[in-house]
């Protein structure tokens, strides 16, 4: 086999291509952009700036006496490698030259300048739209559309209207955040994305709608994630559903209302957006699952439930992709479907998927069997735009024999390129795991070649301690699993993000919020373990920038 690989990282506002093999790397540069100009020629090369820093330029190559050897037998293969001698891909588990037929729709087609191949028809349904044209998928693949037609609106769930913390009562108003919204910040100094939950049962309770905690998450943090209110229990219209089966249309309505605040303040501020999650068994409907969308009906059969669930995993991310393109980069596609208790889990299966939660069966695994995993991530990867990443989410990753279970689930997702990162939700307590434990699970994921993502983080407090002695030692467990985190990602591991999963202890939405675990108090203060995090990450940057 040639021994040529592709590095492809398509950022929805920010296009670019890299290749492993860059004539510059040897001299110490990385290639440059596609779009780059040239500034100067020496004996090495073409060279370019790009962000403030020398690169080389890989010429196109040209289009005439274009295959004469290794000709691909499939003209219409997608582009998987671009150098000087021309445009690539794999066939039959070997690199062939692309063979383009028609040469002028080769010069119009303009996503092979990053590094895919145009749609073999305009006519193909266009999934996605950004700066650079419209996308589709044929193959299993993304495409360009040449000269496409504007997007049929009445395809994409309808956008509903959305509310502004600017405009609604803040029950944090009379908090004082000034040492919150000034000075060092949490994602100033991590290396990797810092991320809070979007805390909130209902969309009135939502954290977006306080202006104060909003001002707060803009100085502080470049990610968020909805901790409710994009399940699927929230997205689900049971009505619209209902009245398409009367229509004799078997695809679930989805409707936005309650995520549609956050997603409105992410694309309004410039935030990343983690979306959660397309697949559970726990807060999703259990009418879903059932014949006419009625829960009283017995289950459908798996055919039906798959294209339910391919039709549902479209709508979600069409509607993101088409409304917000680039806001939410990153889905928790399944949620927790490895289970390690003895009598809940499916005993033929490597990676043991779960077969019942509590005392309740797994609705997924009732109507689909342990495939329901497999075919999730395989309608994700169909319908997710370019560069969009795919995560397995999961409590627990670091018991030892769960932590085995989800690689040997891992590895078959990517087998089928299925799969971007795993999410250690990361709910811990003072004592357990031991730390040296969450450590080796984090280097054994990474070790995969996968992005490792910390998505939920909470660590739990010592209440048999005084308040004084009970925050001391919560801000010293915070440290100490950020020291983690950071070697981790000294040594090569790739640390994507890093979310707590809340912003506000005693939150004031709620009538009588307990919760001891954020990194703000219940006046909006910052408490030790904000201090102590900082701290850490203060030091690795001033150490390594």
């Amino acid at each position: 086999m040639r021994e040529k690989v592709l590095y492809i990282h398509f950022l929805l506002m920010n296009v670019s291509v890299i290749y492993s093999k860059c004539w510059s790397e040897s001299l110490g540069y990385k290639c440059c952009s596609l779009d780059i100009e040239p500034i100067f020629t020496d004996n090495d090369g073409i060279w370019g700036m790009e962000n403030e820093q020398w690169c080389g330029i890989i010429n196109k190559p040209s289009l005439e006496n274009y295959c004469e050897n290794d000709c691909c037998k499939n003209s219409n293969l997608k582009v998987s490698y671009v150098d000087n001698n021309g445009y690539w891909g794999i066939e039959s588990e070997s690199w062939c030259k692309i063979n383009f037929q028609n040469k002028n729709d080769i010069k119009n087609c303009w996503s092979l300048d990053i590094g895919y191949g145009c749609c073999s028809s305009n006519n193909t349904d266009i999934l996605y739209n950004n700066e650079d044209g419209s996308w589709g998928i044929e193959n299993g693949q993304w495409c360009g559309i040449v000269n496409s037609m504007k997007i049929d609106e009445n395809s994409i769930p309808k956008k509903p209207s959305y509310m502004d913390a600017e405009n609604f009562d803040d029950p944090a108003k009379n908090c004082n955040i000034t040492d919150s919204i000034i000075g060092d910040s949490l994602k100033q100094y991590a290396p990797f994305r810092m991320g809070v939950g979007i805390n909130g049962s209902l969309r009135k309770t939502s954290t977006i709608l306080s202006k104060k905690m909003v001002d707060i998450i803009n100085h502080q943090f470049n990610s968020v994630t909805l901790t409710n209110l994009m399940k699927p229990s929230y997205l689900l219209d049971q009505n619209g559903s209902q009245k398409n089966i009367m229509k004799g249309i078997q695809d679930p309505s989805v409707n936005f209302q309650s995520a549609i605040d956050t997603l409105e303040y992410c694309k309004k501020n410039n935030i990343k957006m983690r979306g959660h999650t397309l697949v559970w068994h726990t807060q999703t409907p259990s009418w879903f699952f059932k014949k006419d969308y009625d829960d009283k009906n017995d289950y459908v059969d798996s055919e039906v439930m798959e294209l339910r669930i391919e039709s549902y995993i479209k709508q979600v991310m069409q509607f993101v992709q088409y409304y917000y393109p680039g806001v939410v980069d990153v889905w928790d596609v399944v949620n927790e479907a490895v289970e390690i208790d003895e009598g809940y889990y499916d005993e033929k299966v490597s990676w043991k998927t779960r077969t019942k939660c509590n005392e309740s069966s797994n609705p997924w695994y009732e109507t689909m069997g342990p495939d329901y995993v497999i075919k999730a991530f395989r309608f994700a990867r169909k319908y997710a735009a370019p560069g969009v990443k795919l995560i397995y989410n999961d409590y627990n990753t670091f018991m030892s024999e769960k932590t085995t279970a989800i690689i040997n689930l891992l590895k078959i997702l990517k087998e089928e390129n299925l799969i971007d990162g795993i999410g250690m939700q990361s709910y811990l307590t003072p004592t357990f795991p031991e730390r040296s434990t969450y450590a080796n699970a984090i280097k054994k994921f990474g070790e995969l070649g996968i992005e490792v993502q910390i998505t939920e983080l909470t660590i739990s407090i010592d209440d048999k301690l005084s308040e004084e002695e009970m925050y001391e030692k919560q801000a010293e467990q915070y440290k100490e699993v950020f020291e983690i985190y950071l070697k981790a990602y000294h040594n090569g591991i790739n640390i994507g993000s890093v979310t707590v999963f809340g912003l506000q202890d005693g939150y004031l939405f709620y009538t009588n919020d307990s919760t001891k675990t954020r990194l703000w108090d219940k006046d909006l203060q910052k408490k030790k373990n904000y201090y102590s995090i900082l701290e850490v990450l203060k030091e690795y940057y001033n150490k390594y920038n």
